[in-house]
């Protein structure tokens, strides 16, 4: 039966009930009473009025009652294209097979009733076709207010059509954006490992020539540095090759990236004698010149260009994202030009040095200091073992060590002296230069350099990562809100949104990770440093079996998170490089009267005996060249005693290592 929507009424409201034909002999109330409701009766007696009532008005039921002509059966096709919702009754007086088989193809009567009938079971036909009309009118409004919804619905899902390409187009550029600054990252980590092994102002601007070649209309940098008020000095190339010059003049250096004021390149250029172009400079920071040699360091770089407004952003950012790179780099060579220039001072100055100076003989025996040896050494034995006499003496070259007395580290320079020329060396000068606060300085400037690195690597990621991530848990939770909780669809939008909010937890610890070392100190249990910090170590640990048992969640210590982390990390990685085949890496911690012992255990090959004291010390390191800088047990040892605990190392039997760490609870 088709329905349409202006003819759906309310279910609740029951419509007049239509009598065509003449007067009935039945008796028919004003008020027909429906489930207790009152439903008025319309008793026409003319078929044109009942045509014109069909038009204009809605009727609960039609009963045409059959006059001998073709108005009734006419009238009920009329009804049933009009209102198809009532139910239709035929009256008539003689009832047959050809016409109970129209009324129902043609007209779909109802109800046939023979005439004439009984009145109680007129009401009764007429109680069920108001039942059955109340039933057509509840599911026709189902329908409709379904129909609806599905409106609704589509016009929903075309919206999170278009949010879903709108945010697939801003993932595609943030991808790009991404992809771009992973490749600054990159070029930036090997301009950093090119300056690393560098130890000469020259290898150094060259490094930097070669990096200015993807721009053009560029000339070839100059570097000027001072080291105190006296003299201004200047490294630059003159037809590709590579000169230093002085001047007493002294100008002030520019405190930010800049172009030049007309006083600078007016000093530039009378020291070169020639004009200078557009110039930028680059200042350069002597942190650790300054620290070390009490100076008032300063250095600039100068570029020579014709670039264009268009073309000066693109350059300006490269320049400034090397310029941390270049000072320190620069601080290094500066410092190590210092020092072998202080260290030819002493030699020739040798009781007015304050660094311990001693003359050995061949037999090893001292047989001249000055006064710092003695009172630095007072068992001349440790400062003569491990020292690179020997190998001065066995070659008649100098050579450079380094040994540990009394917690102090010595740079040792061995000297031979030969007396005839062609002979052997007789005798040897060893220096002692205490480089025990500058090797502290600058293992603290390469892991600052490596975290700030790693964390300016993290955050960009975690920025690119975490605009995604939310924008997924976001439409994650609307969807679960419109979502049946019963169907499997709620539980996989339930998984997403829990693996959304694991990666941005992930994220979280990857930036703590790599914070400064200038954080707070917080109270925080061991366990929890260590939770935060294994899910990080996951590529490491892949072909090996964790077992992790940790007892110490109610015991908090007073530390800074991030250095412990650090602490962790090394131990847990050093693990699984020494074990080269599958093997199984043990945590467990637990408080022993008022300490936390934490406890790294591995199945590798051990630590040898005859290295097990030296581990701790700065830059010594097992690993082949390129693997390991010697620097992460000794950082591990200062960040562990910082915080008033300790670091051991204990052999397992059969093999393996374990390290220990303790730490005094809050």
């Amino acid at each position: 039966m088709g329905t349409s929507t202006d003819q759906i009424s309310n279910p609740n409201k029951i419509d007049p009930i239509l009598w065509v034909g003449n007067v009935s002999p039945i008796r028919l109330p004003q008020f027909f009473p429906f489930q207790k409701r009152e439903v008025e009766i319309v008793l026409r007696a003319s078929f044109q009025e009942a045509r014109s009532l069909l038009q204009n008005q809605k009727f609960s039921s039609i009963l045409v009652q059959d006059e001998g002509g073709a108005e009734a059966f006419e009238l009920l096709v009329q009804a049933r294209h009009l209102q198809p919702m009532a139910p239709r009754f035929y009256i008539s007086n003689e009832l047959n097979e050809e016409k109970v088989r129209k009324g129902i193809n043609q007209a779909q009567v109802y109800r046939f009733i023979r005439w004439p009938l009984a009145e109680r079971e007129i009401w009764q036909q007429l109680e069920d076709a108001l039942e059955k009309h109340s039933t057509y009118l509840s599911r026709s409004l189902l329908l409709k207010e379904s129909s609806s919804q599905n409106k609704e619905l589509e016009a929903l899902t075309h919206s999170l059509e278009g949010l879903v390409d709108e945010r697939t187009q801003f993932i595609e550029m943030s991808h790009k954006e991404e992809t771009d600054k992973l490749n600054r990252e990159r070029n930036l980590v090997r301009l950093i490992k090119d300056l690393a092994n560098q130890n000469s102002f020259e290898d150094v601007l060259g490094i930097i020539r070669k990096e200015l070649r993807k721009f053009h209309k560029i000339g070839d940098p100059i570097l000027v540095y001072r080291t105190d008020n006296a003299k201004t000095h200047f490294i630059s190339f003159q037809l590709g090759t590579m000169t230093q010059s002085e001047s007493s003049t002294h100008f002030e250096f520019p405190k930010n990236a800049q172009v030049p004021s007309a006083d600078l390149i007016r000093h530039l250029a009378n020291h070169f004698g020639r004009p200078f172009a557009k110039t930028y400079v680059v200042p350069l920071e002597l942190r650790l010149t300054n620290h070390l040699m009490g100076g008032n360091g300063e250095a600039i770089l100068c570029v020579e260009n014709s670039l264009n407004d268009k073309e000066m952003p693109p350059f300006v950012e490269f320049m400034t994202d090397r310029m941390r790179p270049l000072g320190m780099t620069l601080d290094r060579v500066l410092l190590d030009s210092q020092l072998s220039a202080f260290s030819y001072r002493w030699e020739k100055t040798f009781d007015g040095m304050r660094d311990p100076i001693a003359i050995m003989d061949m037999d090893h025996s001292v047989i001249r200091a000055n006064k710092k040896f003695s009172d630095r050494f007072p068992d001349k034995r440790q400062a003569i073992e491990g020292s690179p006499a020997a190998q001065a003496l066995a070659d008649g070259q100098s050579h450079v060590g380094q040994i540990q007395v009394d917690n102090r580290i010595y740079q040792v320079h061995s000297y031979p002296v030969v007396l005839d020329n062609g002979g052997k060396a007789t005798n040897v000068v060893n220096q002692y230069v205490d480089i025990t606060q500058s090797r502290e300085l600058y293992l603290r400037m390469l892991q600052n350099e490596k975290m700030g690195a790693i964390g300016m690597l993290a955050g960009n990621i975690a920025h690119e990562l975490n605009n995604p991530l939310t924008g997924l848990r976001s439409l994650t939770q609307v969807l679960l809100q419109e979502a049946d909780k019963k169907t499997n669809l709620y539980s996989d939008l339930v998984e997403i949104e829990k693996a959304a909010a694991r990666s941005q937890r992930i994220i979280k610890n990857l930036l703590d990770f790599s914070k400064g070392e200038d954080q707070p100190a917080e109270d925080i249990s061991v366990d929890e440093i260590v939770e935060r910090t294994l899910p990080m170590l996951k590529s490491a640990l892949r072909t090996h079996r964790l077992e992790v048992t940790l007892q110490t969640v109610d015991k908090t210590v007073h530390v800074e998170p991030h250095l412990i982390q650090q602490v962790v990390f090394n131990l847990v990685n050093n693990a699984c490089q020494a074990m080269k085949d599958p093997g199984r890496l043990k945590l467990n911690s637990y408080h022993s009267g008022n300490q936390v012992v934490l406890e790294i255990e591995d199945t590798g090959p051990g630590v040898p005996e005859d290295i097990q004291k030296r581990i701790f010390e700065p830059f010594f390191t097992t690993k082949k060249e390129g693997h390991g800088t010697g620097l992460g047990l000794s950082m591990s040892k200062s960040v562990i005693e910082k915080f008033g605990g300790s670091i051991t190392l204990n052999s397992v039997q059969p093999n393996g290592a374990r390290f220990v760490i303790t730490l005094p609870c809050k």
